[in-house]
């Protein structure tokens, strides 16, 4: 863009430098003596003055199609920084949520724990009912046994008399 406005700068100074031999006289010069172009002078004066100005044009065009696409792009970057400040708000929103996921797993991998524990002790315990039941079972085959025995005593004593 200054590179525009630079040849612009120029353009206008070359334009007005060549119009102050065409038409104005010098003052402080000694003598004033005014120029007088041929028709094949004018004309030539004429065509660089319009393609001058075409050029002129062509850059005034050029600037505003550059200042267009300088408002493109600042809208489009302004569009983009909020987009990535909703990414960023969406990556700290799922960050929170997957730390409260981790609590969350860290909490039932706690109670799993606990409940492994309890389960062991309540398998502990059922181990010695099992064997605290086959002692009981032992102890009452035993005494049926000895009333079995005690029976066929009391039995062989009453035949015996």
């Amino acid at each position: 863009m200054t590179k525009s406005k630079t040849l612009f700068t120029l353009i206008t100074s070359l334009f007005l430098f060549a119009l102050s031999f065409v038409s104005l006289p010098v003052y402080g010069s000694t003598p004033t003596e005014q120029v007088t172009l041929t028709p094949q002078e004018f004309a030539t004066l004429k065509t660089n003055f319009d393609t001058l100005e075409s050029t002129i044009n062509n850059q005034l065009n050029t600037i505003n199609e550059l200042e267009m696409q300088l408002k493109v792009a600042k809208l489009s970057t302004s569009e983009q920084k909020n987009e990535l400040i909703q990414a960023l708000n969406l990556i700290q929103e799922q960050k929170t949520q997957l730390t409260e996921a981790r609590n969350l797993l860290q909490k039932q991998e706690q109670m799993l724990n606990e409940q492994k524990l309890s389960l062991a002790k309540a398998e502990i315990y059922l181990e010695q009912q099992k064997s605290e039941i086959k002692k009981a079972k032992i102890q009452q085959r035993n005494s049926k046994l000895l009333n079995i025995l005690l029976g066929g005593a009391v039995v062989y004593l009453v035949a015996k008399d």
